[in-house]
């Protein structure tokens, strides 16, 4: 066999693989962001966000993810072919923590700070946000403190 078929059946194995992913990637996050949509209109934020809750399920049950998720998917594509649904996450996902309570907020942030970083500044500094609006001087110095102890590079303007 010649070298130029070889090189054209590993082009093709690649090719094939790489399809395969797509496609599998594709279904999973389509999947996630099916629940994520349903959540949200349930009013159900932080499991639209973040998912379902791993530490809750069962070994049976399948877990569901949310836009974070779906985002994380495809963020790193490769060459830059994206599901549609994946610009609908993003925006999705900048419209929650603004809704979220105050206790909801402050909850989100003592089990993610241990499970998952992702958006945690960014609801650690919607608190301060509204801690400095209602003139919550102690909830304002915890945030910021917790701010720049946890996530020194993430700015507090």
């Amino acid at each position: 066999m010649s070298l130029s078929k070889k090189l054209a059946l590993i082009g093709l194995f690649l090719l094939i693989t790489y399809c395969a992913a797509w496609v599998k990637a594709y279904q999973m996050s389509s999947a996630y962001v099916e629940h994520a949509l349903q959540m949200h209109e349930q009013g159900e934020l932080v499991e639209a966000l973040k998912g379902m809750n791993k530490l809750e399920l069962r070994i049976e049950d399948k877990y569901l993810g949310g836009y974070q998720q779906v985002i994380e998917a495809w963020e790193s594509s490769i060459l830059g072919l994206r599901p549609a649904f994946y610009q609908k996450a993003i925006d999705a996902s900048q419209d929650i923590l603004p809704h979220l309570s105050d206790e909801a907020l402050l909850d989100f942030i003592e089990i993610y700070i241990q499970l998952d970083l992702r958006y945690v500044p960014e609801a650690a500094r919607e608190l301060l946000k509204r801690a400095r609006v209602k003139g919550d001087k102690a909830l304002t110095l915890e945030m910021t403190e917790f701010l720049q102890e946890a996530f020194p590079e993430y700015p507090l303007d």
